[in-house]
């Protein structure tokens, strides 16, 4: 496969982009009360359930997803800044306004609050959730999958060559 005749002289992008590892800034104290308000109210403590913000790292998890979700800040700031001004006792009705009215909105607050209580550590301890690991296979598996004819559409193919220079 031929490279045109100026790619020795651009710098090649890939498509997919990194993810961020710092936020963008530090959440304020008023918009981790909001956080936590909003948490509390969508995920309520039961039994020896925590509260969706009684988990222990709160802070830093709801932090990491933030910076996931780094490309839609400025509308999260603009929600932490309207629940700052709800009463928590009108927040449950509130967040049901803002799912019918606004389920964008709604997503994005919802899923950083679940997201930060699911990965939590005690929650994935509950939950039993699985630690990644690798799990390889052994010589019989893979003679096995090979034999069945997984690769024969591949070698049929021929080989493809795409240059990552």
């Amino acid at each position: 496969m031929s490279q045109p005749s100026d790619a020795k002289h651009s710098p090649l992008r890939l498509s997919a982009s990194l993810p961020k590892r710092k936020p963008r800034r530090e959440f304020t104290e008023s918009e981790i009360g909001a956080l936590g308000a909003v948490a509390d109210t969508l995920i309520p403590a039961k039994g020896s359930n925590l509260s969706g913000s009684a988990v222990a790292n709160f802070r830093a998890l709801v932090t990491r997803a933030a910076t996931i979700l780094d490309s839609q800040f400025e509308e999260l700031e603009a929600l932490l800044r309207e629940v700052g001004e709800i009463h928590t006792e009108n927040l449950w009705n509130w967040l049901k306004d803002l799912d019918r009215s606004r389920p964008r909105d709604f997503y994005l607050i919802s899923l950083i609050v679940t997201a930060a209580y699911v990965y939590s550590e005690e929650m994935k301890e509950a939950l039993k959730y699985p630690v990644p690991h690798q799990n390889p296979a052994g010589m019989f598996e893979i003679a096995d999958e090979l034999s069945s004819g997984i690769l024969d559409p591949v070698m049929e193919r021929g080989p493809i060559y795409v240059s990552a220079k």
